[in-house]
């Protein structure tokens, strides 16, 4: 509660003293008024002094703990009042600065981001949780720290002695950007900004940044497969081009010129294939679907799978089909689905030796869900490959995978397709004794012929 402005009472001891020595000039003449008026003066005096002493006790005190303000006479009351009104505006004014910072804070610990306050010296002077965490601070013991010695890197150190009065452009605002890895966690990437705060402080976000390098990677490592891929065909067919070009009709035989114009065709399809699946890749990965999803009958499609892939092993493998005696439907995006199974199919044909078998079936589970496998008598894949096999230009053996024809975005494909149906792909492989693909699909895409019903 703030106290009303008091009313001026300074005027009303010296009145007294005055009245005292007029009386007292009165009736015992002048040593009488001017005894008077040194006692007067010795009162006041000793009066004012009192409360100066009271005042400057006050002011000492500790401001640990609150000790209300003293109470006073005359003039002093006045005085007292004064500071009593002022003190209770700045203890309103602190707590509304308290506040102000309190919600500062529950603000910067809501951030996603990390959050550091640094003086004029670089010293820190708050950091929320994710920041401490990050940078491995403790904000207990480096509060007043400089943090260029709790961060010990280079870089880092460059980074912190950045002149922030100039307003930087362009490239100069990206170069104010630090990509750094976290000192505490070593699987963390972290970026660093620090913007202007206050008299020559400094703010500094901290921001985790490992999923976009990763994605950064992954771009790259995209970019520079795919010319790889294309790189080796067109080499191929650019080559045969020149001698054909550079060589006269009369010393190239026809048989000659016709076996290397069907290279250069094997290399064009290899690239036709490459090019296709990067699109259907493509149309996977972006959601969008040309064909909308419905229930198709699983037997007629599988035995037209186990068909095209004796067609494509060429009789060198024993195709076989497994079926369960009662006829089941899947619901999905047929041709989606198609592509998946025969990606699994044609990787079993293409990694196993002539004379193998290749078994294909189709199960439900105590579950209801439906189970797409393909059994192979291949040779196999070492247990540390199969967690990347499905990571797009991945080969087990890369000169193998050519050589078969293979794009390297097989089991990419088959692993997106079957996300877009919240299904799952299962591999078991041994060295030499073969591998199992399996395409697991939810009970809710699997029904009997009887009572279809749509619950995806």
């Amino acid at each position: 509660m703030i106290l009303p402005p008091p009313h001026n009472r300074g005027w009303v001891l010296p009145s007294v003293i005055v009245v005292l020595v007029l009386i007292a000039g009165g009736l015992g003449g002048v040593w009488t008024a001017l005894i008077v008026l040194a006692l007067g003066f010795a009162g006041t005096t000793a009066f004012h002094l009192a409360h100066l002493y009271i005042l400057q006790r006050w002011a000492a005190s500790s401001l640990e703990h609150y000790t209300p303000l003293p109470e006073g006479m005359g003039v002093w009351g006045d005085v007292l009042a004064a500071l009593l009104r002022r003190e209770q505006k700045r203890v309103a004014f602190q707590k509304v600065q308290r506040q102000t910072i309190e919600q500062f804070h529950r603000m910067a610990e809501a951030l996603p981001d990390g959050v550091i306050v640094l003086d004029d010296r670089r010293h820190i002077e708050w950091a929320n949780l994710r920041a401490q965490q990050w940078l491995a601070l403790n904000l207990e013991k480096d509060r007043g720290q400089p943090l260029g010695n709790l961060v010990r890197m280079p870089e880092f150190l460059r980074f912190l002695a950045d002149d922030l009065d100039e307003t930087p452009s362009g490239d100069e605002a990206t170069q104010r950007i630090l990509v750094i890895p976290s000192v505490f966690d070593t699987g963390k990437t972290l970026a660093l900004q620090q913007v202007p705060f206050g008299r020559g402080g400094r703010l500094l976000l901290v921001r985790d940044v490992t999923q976009y390098e990763a994605a950064a990677r992954l771009r790259r490592d995209f970019i520079a497969s795919v010319s790889h891929e294309l790189k080796t065909p067109l080499t191929v067919i650019v080559g045969f081009l020149e001698t054909l070009q550079e060589t006269p009709a009369a010393e190239m035989s026809e048989q000659t010129r016709a076996h290397y114009s069907e290279l250069m065709r094997t290399q064009a399809d290899s690239m036709q294939r490459l090019v296709d699946d990067l699109l259907t890749l493509s149309a996977l990965e972006s959601g969008a679907r040309e064909k909308e999803e419905e229930w198709f009958a699983a037997t007629p499609l599988l035995q037209t799978l186990q068909q095209q892939t004796q067609a494509l092993s060429q009789n060198k493998h024993t195709v076989t089909l497994t079926l369960p005696e009662e006829e089941t439907q899947i619901y999905g995006v047929r041709d989606e689905l198609v592509s998946a199974f025969n990606n699994l199919l044609t990787n079993a044909v293409r990694y196993t030796p002539e004379g193998g078998k290749i078994e294909l079936s189709w199960a439900v589970d105590s579950e209801g869900r439906g189970i797409f496998a393909v059994r192979d008598t291949g040779i196999g894949i070492a247990a540390e490959h199969l967690p990347r096999l499905t990571e797009r230009f991945y080969r087990v053996d890369r000169g193998r995978s050519r050589a078969s024809g293979g794009t390297g975005l097989g089991l990419a494909i088959v692993k997106h397709v079957l996300l877009r149906h919240q299904g799952e792909l299962t591999i078991d492989s041994r060295i030499g004794k073969g591998s199992t693909f399996s395409a697991v699909l939810p009970a809710a895409r699997v029904s009997n012929a009887q009572g279809i019903k749509n619950t995806v």
